[in-house]
């Protein structure tokens, strides 16, 4: 029910296959943007905060076949169900030698779970079964579906980023994605989400989250988090707020080295904390620990958080009291790699307190490493246990030894259509207009027939426009340039010799948000252009598709317009906007640093 999550519902014990059939019936003021502002719309009602419900609370059938489960295992089988590689794309050829070895994993060494990566929705769903089938216990399956699982697959659902949800100021937008999301995800046979991103982005030049958070503001992110959560529960899977104790605040990306998040104890319990504080009460079932340094919680040099007894032992499970699952973020990132080797980083994880060791670079190494753990005692069997008794559990909520997807069918596409539309409403409704000269909009399209359009990336290659492939069904152009980090300096010369001679230069920038090995999203080159583009004194509009602090580069710049995503909903949403089929109704979730603008803006037009 929408409107009541209390520990008696019965979501976990309704068929996962019900769920396949599932149809959805689905003037912020300048200044300091607070969570007053969201009960001001109205828009977040009480009755919908997300009541408690515990997933690891099973009627005594479910604790029956939890206990039955465990004592039938062997001390090795335990060992390898605390474990969850990942199934790359190439894995889903059957007759593939990663596809065989991922069978191998399950069939052999009994492996708990697994996560999915990139591919196509009906041999991913094909993979899943076929690996289900030779599995004794029901494995976890998991992806990394932040904003629908069309993040990972093709021919599906995608909805406008996390910090685009955001900028609506409508909770109930995530809630929907949430649930949007779960139902999605069982058809492909996916039964554990890696999301909602509960960080805080509070600080601009984070280079691996951004988008992915909802705001800069705690409480902003505290709502939609839970609300995501929420949905997804109701739709029957189990979601996994990340990455604690927070990635917000930091200048590394975790992929590339382990970053250092700084502050003392208490402005970390009230800020990169308070997300989490906050859903833990409201029993979020799972967390992930993220691969970050927190020297106010852990003194030892280099040890990520992902690592440390204190930080999940200690702060999370004791001082906190979060009694769910715990996972760490992806073993094979640098910020552990470059510190650890394989099989003493499973051990070190497993002893500080998680309960799924996430995508280890050597799978065989790792499980052999825990297993030699616990045969000497350096890792006790009672605390074995007590993971693989929350696996099994959280197995069980999902009625996995019923419903594990083996004989379904299986989907060549998902694309419900309901869940289409939301994302084209979130993607309306979320794109920002932050500058704008008086009257320029809508623009006249036959005013403005001489126009250069720009493409611009900080990527090798142009993957991800759409906008330039869209613009000509409202307006006509002179000239279409694109500009990538391969480009030329001759490039970059032609394109402002050819705005020279334009009335209108329209900028899509697509600056992705992992920025460079010097810490920058722009080039040099990039920004000495983009800067002599504005001093032509012609009508420049920059549209951001990705990282909205590009303005901070260019404050006087006159014409600036967020979508907070790249999706090709919220592409459209921008076209839409310029041709005076929408208004410009989001929200800054976040402070553009070198300007005005604050967490809370929106711009009105001058009349």
């Amino acid at each position: 029910m929408r409107n009541s999550l209390s520990a008696k519902t019965n979501f976990g014990f309704l068929s996962l296959i019900s769920f396949h059939f599932v149809f959805l019936s689905l003037q912020v003021l300048n200044g300091n943007f607070k969570s007053e502002l969201i009960e001001e719309k109205n828009v977040y009602s009480k009755d919908r905060i997300m009541k408690s419900i515990n997933i690891f609370e099973l009627n005594d059938e479910g604790k029956k076949w939890v206990e039955q489960t465990l004592d039938a295992m062997t001390l090795y089988d335990k060992c390898t169900q605390i474990f969850m590689p990942a199934v790359f794309g190439k894995s889903l050829d059957q007759s593939s030698k990663e596809f065989k070895a991922a069978l191998e994993l399950v069939k052999v060494y009994g492996i708990g779970g697994i996560v999915i990566s990139t591919g196509d929705v009906d041999e991913t769903a094909s993979m899943i079964n076929e690996l289900q089938k030779n599995s004794n216990i029901p494995l976890l399956v998991a992806a990394d579906f932040e904003n629908g699982i069309g993040m990972r697959m093709n021919s599906s659902n995608t909805f406008p980023h996390s910090m685009a949800v955001g900028s609506t100021n409508n909770p109930d937008y995530a809630y929907q994605t949430g649930k949007a999301t779960a139902i999605e995800a069982l058809m492909l046979g996916v039964n554990i989400n890696f999301a909602p991103v509960a960080d805080v982005n509070n600080n601009p030049e984070n280079p691996v989250i951004n988008l992915r958070s909802y705001s800069e503001d705690k409480y902003l992110v505290t709502k939609f988090c839970t609300s995501f959560i929420e949905g997804s529960i109701e739709g029957g899977v189990i979601a996994t707020a990340k990455h604690f104790p927070g990635h917000g605040n930091t200048r590394v990306d975790s992929h590339k080295d382990l970053p250092v998040i700084g502050g003392s104890t208490n402005y970390l319990f009230e800020n990169e904390l308070y997300p989490f504080i906050e859903l833990i009460k409201d029993n979020v079932p799972a967390i992930m620990i993220g691969h970050l340094n927190v020297p106010a919680f852990e003194s030892k040099k280099d040890l990520p958080s992902s690592l440390s007894y204190n930080i999940i032992t200690k702060l999370l499970k004791e001082k906190l009291g979060f009694k769910g699952l715990i996972v760490t973020d992806a073993l094979d990132m640098k910020a552990v790699t470059n510190y650890y080797s394989d099989g003493e980083a499973c051990v070190q994880a497993f002893n500080a307190g998680n309960d799924i060791l996430l995508m280890p670079p050597n799978i065989k190494e790792g499980i052999n490493a825990i297993y030699n753990a616990v045969k000497s005692g350096k890792i006790t069997e009672n605390r074995l246990n007590e993971s693989v008794r929350k696996i099994l559990s959280a197995k069980q909520w999902l009625k996995l030894e019923k419903n594990n997807f083996k004989n379904k069918k299986l989907p060549k596409r998902i694309r419900i259509e309901h869940n289409y539309k939301l994302a084209k409403t979130i993607a309306e409704e979320s794109v920002a207009v932050v500058k704008m000269e008086n009257n320029l909009l809508p623009l006249d399209s036959a005013k403005y027939t001489n126009t250069l359009l720009l493409d611009i990336t900080n990527r090798s290659a142009m993957k991800s426009s759409h906008f330039c492939d869209i613009y000509d069904e409202s307006f006509s152009f002179y000239s279409r340039t694109t500009l990538t980090n391969s480009s030329k300096k001759s490039d970059y010369e032609l394109a402002l010799y050819i705005a020279k001679d334009c009335e209108l230069i329209v900028v899509a920038s697509y600056f992705y948000i992992r920025n460079d090995a010097n810490g920058k999203a722009l080039s040099d080159t990039q920004i000495n252009f983009i800067e002599n583009l504005l001093a032509l004194n012609k009508k420049v509009i920059i549209i951001s598709f990705e990282n909205p602090y590009i303005l901070s580069l260019f404050p006087k710049a006159k014409n600036y317009i967020c979508t907070f995503s790249n999706t090709e909903a919220s592409q459209r949403a921008a076209l839409n906007l310029l041709n005076g089929s929408i208004k410009s109704n989001g929200i800054l979730p976040i402070t553009i640093p070198n300007t005005e603008f604050k967490v809370g803006y929106k711009w009105q037009p001058q009349i």
